[in-house]
């Protein structure tokens, strides 16, 4: 009798633990102090990590190529006053700034692209003098101050909702979900993850690397200048110090969602899942009145711990994949003596 055993991924069983494991500190904080579960405080739940969420998307196809995009930060502020500016100061109408904004922000995200190409330096360096060139463009042009005075068009972008629900959620959900499908189906983007697991055999089996390196740091760094737009609208001012330490918490939901921070493995579903344990981690926080400080301290401990996973997953799926191969070399042999016999 041919029985076929199906079993469970590695990668399932960390998605099914985090869940769990959100659902408790939730159902648990909600049954201790009764204010987590609520309308309310679901929204404002949401609304915490919705743009740090936006960044995450973009993330997960960068860290799952192999690459790092500390960058995103700093063009989440940059987005904020540069729309700001050309709507406050320049006087164009919201259509012009923000498609201005939008194709700053994937020049920027070109140019880290193309510099990682070009000099072959570890994208750590590059996006790290992009973020600090970009927080001090940021500081210079503003004095240090916050641009406000925005219409009520423009303000909808971060403060109305669509069917009760607000649209930064919205633009977040439908990212996701198409980004996500594009990622587990389409030929460009499955290219990712042959990156990832090794550059040097994805170019020797015809793939266009640098095309591909540049074309996901623009998509990353326009996702991070679209939240800094809606950001602006949902605060209705622009500062140079929104968004910091933004990447940290961007690149800890990817790692926390299972994607492993070498390169080669990670989901949408895994991102979307690390979203939504941190902001239900800081909501808890903020509704339990626990000391902010410690915030910190669990998101690094988080990020830590997934790390860990994921080198133990990585380290066991090789494990599987020797041992299969060693499998198919012990039974050759044995095929040949029976056809041979």
């Amino acid at each position: 009798m041919n029985q076929k055993t199906k079993k469970i991924r590695p990668e399932q069983v960390q998605y099914i633990g985090l869940i769990l494991v959100t659902l408790a500190i939730a159902i648990g904080f909600q049954m201790v102090f009764g204010n987590v579960l609520t309308g309310a405080n679901l929204r404002v739940l949401a609304m915490n990590m919705v743009f740090e969420g936006i960044m995450a998307i973009g993330m997960t196809f960068v860290i799952i190529m192999g690459g790092i995009d500390l960058s995103v930060a700093s063009v989440f502020a940059f987005a904020e006053i540069l729309v700001a500016k050309l709507m406050v100061e320049a006087g164009l109408p919201v259509f012009l700034a923000v498609s201005l904004t939008v194709l700053a922000s994937m020049l920027i995200g070109a140019i880290n692209g193309t510099l990682i190409v070009l000099l072959r330096v570890h994208p750590l360096i590059i996006t790290l003098g992009m973020l600090l060139t970009l927080r001090g463009v940021n500081l210079a042009i503003t004095d240090g101050k916050s641009i406000s005075g925005f219409s009520d068009s423009f303000l909808y972008l971060g403060q109305g909702q669509i069917l009760g629900i607000d649209v930064p959620i919205w633009f977040f959900a439908i990212a996701a979900l198409v980004l996500g499908l594009l990622l587990a189906h389409h030929r460009y983007f499955r290219q990712l993850y042959f990156i990832g697991g090794s550059e040097r055999s994805a170019r020797f089996s015809g793939v266009n690397t640098d095309r591909v390196k540049i074309s996901i740091y623009v998509l990353c760094s326009t996702l991070a200048g679209c939240a800094g737009i809606m950001a602006a609208a949902r605060y209705g001012a622009a500062h140079w110090g929104h968004g910091n330490l933004a990447e940290l918490k961007a690149i800890a939901a990817v790692a926390v969602g299972g994607a492993d921070i070498m390169g080669g493995s990670g989901t949408m579903f895994g991102t979307v899942l690390g979203v939504i344990f941190l902001a239900v981690v800081h909501n808890v926080f903020v509704t339990s009145a626990i000391n902010p400080f410690w915030y910190d301290v669990v998101n690094g401990a988080m990020l830590l711990l997934a790390v860990l996973l994921s080198r133990m997953i990585a380290l066991k799926n090789r494990r599987d994949l020797l041992s299969a191969r060693q499998m198919k070399l012990d039974q050759t042999p044995k095929k040949l003596i029976v056809e041979e016999s």
